[in-house]
């Protein structure tokens, strides 16, 4: 083959490419779902609450909108008897479309948390366009109002909520869940969850605590303190679990008589001691070693105090625990999914029994081993 045949070759080579090239644009026609951003207002949060005569649903939506370049809040609010039906009333308050994918947190208030709170939720599973892994919260009164006072203060909502439940993740003072995850425990009948709670405190708004539920439905409550003693015992714990424990009586300042710690290395073990309908029995044990952060009697120098006060944080650690687990029962929450334990291994006893009427009878033996292993820098 002469050098002229080899440059025809490699011609015909380059043209059957583009002939290719041309054909295949034919069958690439692009998304034929495509959703224009220049048409639709993102929303970042939503709230939803019982409306005024409890057969309609009130939502509230912060629409990030932009003045002079600036990030501002704007405020739309509607009713409907559906979900569906509330967002095509929010949707005839603005210009655009209603662009559900960016929103970051749904807060609940407090008296539809006391509803089936599925029948409020069925609509972001379905469309796949929703974002299921938006944090999920309680609070204490009205939804709506939460959003409406940051907005009069001129906070980015979003940033704001999220962060506020973020740190108190890191603090293990609420659990690390979103609406994807929750979704799974609210079809598990053995066992339940708990959401962050948010309260107006002096016209400021705090997360504080926990919202219990049972089933599908809130049913009690729990303080930051409570929280984080489940969640060490539930294996949720977040960065750092702080606690405060008095172990002397009569010192003075009054300071004196308390320690400040942290829980470290956590081991905890849940086993079924027995599995008799009307007489199940469930073994609590927790190991962790203890970081003090303050003790300010500053004896932990000699073997003798530092047993003492292992002991004195043991029974304080163990009567958290006990009186957290009253309140859990009490509210027929299941947070250590001591009914998904029987469904897998006790089976026959499972469908014996009635567990919503079970579960607050049984009983809980707790043991608490701690053991003091760090006091910061000073010795």
């Amino acid at each position: 083959m002469t050098h002229t045949e080899e440059e025809r070759g490699e011609l015909r080579l380059r043209k059957v490419v583009v002939l290719i090239f041309i054909i295949s644009q034919l069958f690439l026609s692009g998304c034929w779902d495509q959703r224009l951003l220049k048409s639709s207002r993102l929303v970042y949060s939503t709230a939803f609450d019982l409306g005024g005569n409890d057969s309609k649903v009130e939502g509230t939506v912060i629409i990030r909108d932009f003045k002079g370049g600036v990030p501002t809040n704007l405020e739309v609010n509607a009713e409907g008897y559906s979900i569906r039906d509330l967002r095509i009333n929010l949707e005839n308050r603005i210009s655009g479309n209603l662009e559900q994918s960016k929103n970051q947190v749904y807060l609940l208030g407090e008296d539809l948390a006391k509803e089936d709170i599925y029948d409020f939720m069925d609509i972001f599973f379905r469309d796949p366009k929703n974002s299921i892994s938006s944090k999920v919260a309680v609070t204490k009164g009205t939804a709506g109002d939460y959003l409406r006072k940051l907005s009069m203060n001129n906070v980015l909502i979003s940033e704001f909520i999220i962060e506020s439940i973020a740190s108190s993740e890191s603090q293990s003072k609420v659990p690390k869940v979103n609406m994807q995850t929750i979704c799974t425990v609210m079809f598990d009948e053995g066992k339940d969850f708990m959401l962050p709670l948010f309260k107006m405190k002096e016209q400021e708004i705090i997360q504080d605590g926990t919202a219990l539920f049972s089933g599908r439905r809130m049913t009690g409550e729990l303080t930051d303190e409570e929280s984080t003693i489940l969640l060490i015992m539930t294996k949720q714990e977040g960065k750092v679990a702080r606690f405060v424990s008095k172990v002397n009586a009569d010192k003075q300042p009054n300071i004196q008589n308390y320690i400040s710690y942290n829980l470290m290395n956590t081991k905890v073990k849940m086993r079924i001691l027995s599995n008799t309908p009307g007489n199940i029995r469930v073994g609590l044990h927790l190991k962790a070693d203890i970081d003090v952060a303050e003790y300010p009697p500053n004896q932990l120098f000699t073997k003798k105090e530092i047993k003492r006060l292992n002991k004195e944080i043991e029974g304080d650690l163990t009567s958290r625990i006990e009186d957290s687990i009253k309140k859990i029962q009490e509210a027929n929450s299941d947070l250590f999914g001591v009914g998904r334990e029987l469904i897998a291994f006790h089976p026959k006893e499972w469908n014996r029994m009635n567990w919503r009427e079970e579960y607050p009878t049984i009983h809980f033996e707790t043991n608490v081993q701690a053991e003091i292993t760090g006091n910061g820098i000073i010795n």
